[in-house]
């Protein structure tokens, strides 16, 4: 009986070849690898929203306590989440803190005292001036140390942008004054962490980029731009040539008209 003749590459076992294996891998890593990176921005998109309103919430509470004591706590500096030192109504040293710059104090305030990324928020508050309420109804506070309508902010908030002096030639990396006199400011130190305390009391890594630098270094001056990821070869100054470096600090503050008029307005001032 004679067989039919077997066509050429018409019978082939189960089964993928190595060739196709590797074929059908490679693509499987490509799909993956595109979906990481959307997948990747969009969880750093929702924490930094997250961010942002536990921001706004410690922002909020802070007025409220203003209205409420007619002065402003001082920061928590040994992480227990309370203000030190203890305030104590009838002696005015303990309205001048213990350190201007310090960790948010969350227990006081009743608001949470971390961000998405297990961070402590930080808070610094101009003291005494915003520390002590106001005491005699007069307008001395810068004078005196005590909260009233003439008291002064000593924190100073930077951001980068276009320079209004250069008629219109569009720009990224111009440092303006975005905000002065301001009395308290309330900080996350983002993702990266750089500068900041973790919940646990663990100091993370030092920041490198100078912008993120100012607002880790216990100063009065602050930055808070807008998000970069940051370059090898970047640099925080104002040369448009190179990229700015990694920066995803977040921040909100209290501004002195605000925390006046509703001072005012709770007849907790004249």
């Amino acid at each position: 009986m004679n067989e039919r003749p077997r066509l050429a590459g018409s019978a082939r076992r189960g089964g993928f070849t190595l060739v196709e294996m590797a074929v059908v891998l490679l693509i499987l890593g490509l799909l993956v690898a595109g979906a990481i990176g959307p997948l990747e921005t969009q969880l750093e998109a929702r924490d930094r929203a997250a961010a942002l309103t536990l921001l706004e919430r410690a922002r909020d509470a802070l007025y409220g306590y203003a209205v409420t004591y007619g002065r402003l706590p001082c920061p928590d500096t040994d992480g227990d989440g309370r203000p030190n030192p203890t305030f104590d109504p009838a002696n005015k040293l303990t309205a001048t803190c213990t350190g201007a710059t310090g960790f948010l104090p969350w227990v006081e305030l009743g608001v949470e005292g971390g961000d998405p990324w297990g961070n402590r928020l930080s808070y610094r508050l101009t003291s005494p001036r915003f520390a002590w309420a106001d005491a005699d109804g007069l307008c001395n506070g810068n004078t005196t140390g005590e909260l009233d309508l003439c008291a002064q902010g000593g924190i100073a908030i930077h951001s980068r942008g276009d320079n209004p002096a250069t008629n219109g030639t569009l720009e990224g990396k111009f440092d303006f004054t975005a905000a002065d006199d301001v009395p308290a400011i309330v900080l996350s130190h983002g993702r990266n962490g750089a500068g900041a305390t973790t919940l646990g009391g663990a100091l993370r890594a030092a920041p490198l980029g100078a912008d993120e630098q100012d607002n880790a270094n216990a100063d009065a001056r602050f930055m808070l731009r807008g998000y970069t990821r940051g370059d090898r070869e970047c640099r925080d100054t104002g040369a448009e040539t190179t990229p700015l470096c990694e920066f995803d600090d977040l921040g909100v503050w209290l501004s002195p008209t605000v925390l006046n008029e509703r001072l005012v307005s709770a007849q907790r001032l004249p």
